[in-house]
């Protein structure tokens, strides 16, 4: 995957200031049938009235007084949030209540997760989430890079969704009519992962920029 044309654009990018918003009544007003996850969505949608960026969900975990769950539900917000212009996933609250289902499990796999990311062992991590409903890699990886950044990895883990690998597919194609016909997704097990943020860390060596900058311009897509 060639980036070199693309560096100029790469090292403008500021990606812990992209800020996604997100619509506060429908995520306070669902019922998640649990009082601890009702009044963290309560807290996030009365603290976050003008959106989340990347930078508010690392400074959250860099808390105190930060709790796992708390930066995973910010986390899910931003993820199924939506730009300026763009349109909102109203499925959202109905999946987090999904993945949340057992909290007691869910809260476990939380904690495994970090203490995973405490050894660098990103493949583990990504193992975690194994038993978790309805969160696949398109939405843990985001759980994942913000809780590594927030224990300040040097080769943190890094977002991995569907534009993202879409745009890896454009890169790498050599046939851009025929890529224009197929769907690409990421693929789903712990290697994979693994080996797709060895590898933009590789490519950000190489080029002297942030990782996070090049999976930030893989999202935005070219």
């Amino acid at each position: 995957m060639n980036l070199t044309p693309y560096i100029d654009i790469i090292n403008n990018l500021n990606p812990l200031g992209q800020r996604l918003n997100f619509n506060p009544d429908h995520w306070r007003n669902f019922n998640y049938n649990n009082p601890l996850v009702t009044n963290d969505m309560t807290f996030i949608s009365e603290t976050y009235q003008n959106g989340i960026s990347r930078q508010d969900i690392i400074n959250y975990f860099n808390q105190e007084n930060s709790t796992l769950l708390m930066g995973f539900l910010l986390t899910m917000v931003w993820g199924h949030g939506f730009s300026e212009h763009g349109r909102a996933d109203n499925r959202g609250p109905w999946k987090v209540s999904q993945m949340l289902s057992n909290l007691d499990n869910t809260i476990e796999i939380l904690e495994n997760a970090k203490n995973h990311l405490l050894q660098d062992n990103i493949q583990y991590a990504h193992s975690s989430f194994d038993n978790m409903p309805r969160c696949r890699v398109n939405f843990f990886s985001k759980y994942l890079y913000f809780l590594g950044r927030s224990l300040n990895m040097e080769r943190y883990p890094l977002i991995f969704d569907a534009r993202v690998a879409k745009t890896i597919g454009q890169l790498t194609s050599t046939n851009p009519r025929l890529f224009s016909i197929i769907d690409i997704q990421p693929k789903q097990d712990p290697i994979s992962y693994n080996n797709y943020v060895t590898e933009i860390h590789n490519i950000a060596n190489d080029l002297n920029v942030d990782s996070e900058k090049i999976e930030y311009f893989l999202f935005n897509g070219i």
